[in-house]
């Protein structure tokens, strides 16, 4: 049982791989506060917490020192939620100089692997499937950021040597998402009996269950010596809005009526194709999405029914 320190724990992905590893690992959570811990309450007396900031590099570099984690798995960022987290100077600080910090203050450490977490934001518009050697071509402050993140840790493991990864989730879906994120919406209203507000529909998204998602952290974990590589993390099939909330409203028995074209489409959505490339990831990761949208949305329905006291229901 190996140490590891995870950054970004209280967030979606980052929460759902805390509580996967904590039966077998001596897990170590990066938190600056404990303010929004609430999908870790439950286990945070099994794990060990550094009250530290990526952004103060002195304590960040102190705190690496005093736990000595094997892997770090670095899930922190700002400004995935574009509609919530809008904030330039946040956006740029937390992903950019944060990594930065981060990668800094692990070079005191003989870890065996760093796990990165990039964006399929990174890549902007594309019109076929995205892969990893594509030109990155960002339309977002945050995929601006989380590109130029990537390319930190691909500088660091090549000029130090060290083995380091970064792993590009696409829409990832499933226990402890957001509420105002579109599969906890749509579910969420529809065991309300209310109707549901959508935009129109078309924008489509590369949606990948988040057990599926945190399978490809612990084979990362694995990898022989990785060298700044990148890879997709997506089932490779683009789904529409449309397609998703019919799907969750006929699962969940929705009664209210789903309401497409009531919201304004967001300016980064393309209803033309947002999927992933995933060869690199299946030969040389091993890793493929192997939950089909159905069926995880079977088990995120599921879950939200038995937990929607977390969400004030």
């Amino acid at each position: 049982m190996g140490k590891v320190l995870i950054t970004g724990a209280t967030g979606f992905i980052g929460a759902n791989l805390a509580r996967a590893l904590v039966d077998d690992h001596e897990v170590y959570l990066l938190l600056r506060s404990r303010k929004h811990a609430w999908r870790i309450a439950d286990i945070l007396d099994r794990v060990q917490v550094a009250d530290a900031d990526l952004l103060d590099a002195k304590g960040l570099a102190t705190a690496l020192r005093r736990m000595r984690p094997e892997c770090i798995f670095h899930l922190a960022a700002y400004g995935a939620y574009p509609r919530t987290q809008t904030d330039a100077q946040s956006i740029f600080s937390t992903n950019i100089r944060g990594t930065f910090n981060l990668l800094q203050a692990a070079r005191g450490v003989d870890y065996r692997c760093f796990v990165n977490t990039g964006s399929s934001s990174e890549y902007g518009i594309k019109s076929r499937p995205m892969r990893e050697s594509d030109l990155l071509e960002p339309n977002t402050l945050y995929g601006i950021s989380k590109a130029a993140a990537t390319m930190l840790c691909a500088h660091e493991a090549r000029e130090q040597g060290r083995p380091i990864v970064t792993l590009r989730p696409f829409s990832a879906y499933g226990y402890y998402e957001e509420p105002f994120r579109l599969v906890p919406s749509v579910i969420l209203r529809c065991l309300r009996g209310e109707d549901v507000p959508l935009s129109s529909g078309e924008q489509k998204r590369d949606y990948v269950f988040i057990e599926d998602i945190v399978e490809a952290y612990r084979k990362a974990m694995r990898l022989k010596s990785p060298r700044g590589d990148v890879f997709n993390l997506g089932s490779g099939k683009d789904v529409s809005v449309r397609e998703v909330a019919t799907a969750i409203h006929a699962l969940a028995r929705g009664k209210g009526r789903l309401l497409f074209g009531k919201m304004r489409r967001a300016a980064f959505d393309t209803a033309s194709c947002w999927k992933a490339d995933t060869k690199k990831t299946a030969k040389v990761l091993g890793w493929k999405s192997r939950t089909v949208l159905k069926d995880g949305l079977q088990k995120t329905i599921r879950w939200f029914r038995e937990n929607k006291a977390m969400y004030g229901q």
